[in-house]
């Protein structure tokens, strides 16, 4: 399984939730969307995005994602000590990181 580093973890304003990828991704993330899984890839962030929660937390959508990821795309998703973090509360980035 090929692994890819975590560069930034971003919520915005809405809710959603941004993974940005160290290596800026490949074009075939693209198609995580077959997985039906309501997590997609942005080109322009390059990174995967889960929508602004309605029942999960974002710690349960960052679990999604990288179950997603792993599973329909065979990728491993990883934090590391540089992984940028961007209007995440403490508790979700607790949570993230026990993940």
């Amino acid at each position: 399984m090929e692994i890819e580093e975590i560069s930034k973890i971003e919520i915005l304003e809405n809710g959603e939730m941004f993974i940005v990828l160290a290596s800026g991704g490949k074009p075939m993330y693209q198609y995580i969307y077959r997985e039906a899984a309501d997590v997609c890839w942005d080109n322009e962030v390059k990174g995967f995005k889960a929508p602004t929660p309605r029942k999960w937390s974002h710690s349960d959508w960052f679990k999604q994602i990288v179950s997603v990821v792993a599973s329909g795309l065979g990728v491993t998703l990883k934090l590391s000590n540089t992984t940028i973090w961007v209007n995440v509360p403490k508790q979700t980035k607790a949570e993230i990181c026990a993940a």
